[in-house]
């Protein structure tokens, strides 16, 4: 009884540590991952209401991201697939940012140190 109680809670205990790491988003890695921390940050920087993140996939020319803001405008990002990464950003069809997603990531880092 108490070796099944044992195994219970080791089991729980796995599932919930697998779950909370599948949950993280990688603060560093490969190129969409680069081109995606540089959208959301431009955004939070420009105080874009977000109602939905904009996820990003991998297309012919490189990345494209696509999230929504409060209001339903669309949040459209258009990366190059090698770095630095050239960046156009688009909230309902609006551009607010044009230029390198790598400079972005730079200049946060320099913000945070």
């Amino acid at each position: 009884m108490i070796r099944r109680l044992a195994l219970a809670v080791i089991a729980a205990v796995a599932l919930t540590g697998c779950s909370q790491i599948a949950a993280l988003t990688p603060v560093g890695g490969d190129s969409i991952t680069s081109v995606r921390n540089a959208v959301y940050d431009v955004l939070v920087d420009q105080q874009v209401p977000i109602m939905v993140a904009p996820q990003c996939e991998t297309v012919d020319s490189g990345f494209t991201c696509v999230g929504s803001t409060v209001d339903g405008a669309e949040i459209r990002a258009e990366a190059g697939s090698t770095a630095p990464y050239p960046l156009t950003i688009t909230v309902g069809g609006e551009q607010i940012f044009s230029g390198d997603a790598q400079q972005v990531l730079d200049a946060a880092l320099l913000e945070g140190s």
